[in-house]
């Protein structure tokens, strides 16, 4: 799998590694904290979804939403895709409070923490998706964080033999490390984020989930390199729009050296510097569509025409516009503020926010007089607030379902 660091003499890579990092930071910087956390707890089912939905898995984010609150379709294959969204929000949320970095105690790029995500993921899924069947028809169990036991074949490329996993699983590994001395640059470690995804993806080391597993272990490489702006960016939106194109970029990067001009590797230098310029565009044009979405103008104008319609069907007050563009500002008020902002009194003052919360739009945080409204921005609300998350289609059916 030789070259695992592409060459580029150009230095393109290199000017779209220290742009990725640049808009990050920005993006990071263009929301409160206490904002941008509530952002990314919507921002982690829309990574499941798109996922998932890159590996044939279309699960609704109305579907999606329900599972959140506990409620499961009575079909079993709806409910089956509810729980598999569910464990891939589980194993998101896991990567950034650090948790599963704490019970694998490793580098993204580590072997036990690649087998970690896969186990994490896999432990919480149906039966039914625990069970394959290969092109001759033999039925097999995918055991959670276990490399394969046998060979497989995606598209073109037959991976690695299932007895040299842990060969290469530990080159990969030993060149990736955060720590090796190569990687100490930080514009390297995100040339390498997007050399990584690929032969990782080329390694194949698990029976399924392979895909999850690498996007997965690739969200965790940004948030350790700061990248992800506090996880309100997600690169899973950015390839499944260009499903086609994001596998045959895949699919070219497995192709071997092509002449003594390609590198010295058995795999085409040529084809992953291809590919980490496609990687690395497709992250930069998220994390820029983010920050067009969080333009101060456009959402309180958005808030205005969401609290606009609400309050024509008799379902919100008109002063909640003050408490939701505040918050949504400010991350977090006091009641106190929150009065003094909707220019109500206590009593009416409760009952917006009651409405609110009631909506999932606002929460309270801290007991006592010392609490705090807090932003939340639901699924069931995102076309409205933050538009263009879903896709066009599934955004008129989320609007069409709540109304």
């Amino acid at each position: 799998m030789e070259p695992l660091f592409p060459d580029d003499p150009s230095g393109e890579l290199e000017a779209m590694a220290v742009e990725l990092i640049s808009r990050s930071a920005a993006l990071s910087e263009a929301l409160h904290p206490v904002t941008r956390a509530a952002v990314a707890d919507l921002v982690r089912p829309m990574n499941s979804y798109y996922s998932n939905l890159i590996e044939g898995h279309d699960t609704h984010p109305i579907d999606i939403d329900r599972a959140l609150r506990n409620d499961y379709s009575t079909d079993k294959r709806k409910r089956d895709l509810q729980q598999e969204a569910l464990a891939h929000i589980a194993v998101s949320k896991a990567l950034r409070t650090g948790e599963l970095r704490h019970a694998t105690g490793s580098d993204p790029s580590s072997e036990v923490f690649i087998m970690g995500v896969h186990r994490a993921f896999y432990e919480h899924l149906p039966a039914d998706f625990l069970r394959v069947v290969s092109k001759e028809g033999v039925e097999q169990q995918v055991v959670p964080g276990v490399y394969r036991t046998g060979e497989v074949e995606v598209g073109r490329h037959i991976a690695p033999g299932h007895e040299h996993l842990p060969h290469f699983m530990a080159r990969f590994a030993s060149c990736y490390d955060r720590e090796a001395p190569g990687n100490r640059s930080r514009i390297h470690r995100v040339i390498a984020m997007a050399a990584a995804h690929h032969r990782l993806a080329w390694i194949h080391p698990f029976l399924d989930g392979n895909g999850r597993t690498v996007r997965l272990c690739t969200d965790a490489w940004a948030m350790a390199d700061d990248l992800d702006a506090g996880g309100v960016w997600s690169i899973s939106r950015g390839l499944a729009r260009k499903r086609d194109e994001y596998r045959a970029m895949l699919a070219g990067a497995d192709a071997p050296r092509m002449g003594d001009l390609d590198g010295r590797g058995n795999l085409s230098n040529a084809r992953l510097v291809t590919f980490c310029r496609w990687f690395l565009a497709t992250a930069i044009d998220q994390v820029s569509f983010m920050r067009d979405a969080f333009q101060l103008d456009g959402v309180l104008r958005r808030i205005d025409v969401f609290v606009d319609r609400m309050a024509s069907e008799g379902r919100m007050r008109n002063e909640a516009r003050f408490l939701l563009k505040d918050a949504f500002l400010r991350g977090r008020i006091s009641r106190q503020e929150a009065e003094r902002i909707t220019d109500t009194s206590d009593k009416t003052l409760k009952k917006i926010a009651n409405e609110l919360m009631s909506l999932g739009l606002l929460k309270r945080n801290g007991a006592g007089s010392g609490f705090r409204y807090e932003i939340a921005v639901p699924i069931p609300f995102s076309p409205w607030i933050l538009p263009g998350l879903f896709p066009t289609g599934r955004e008129s059916e989320i609007m069409a379902n709540w109304a």
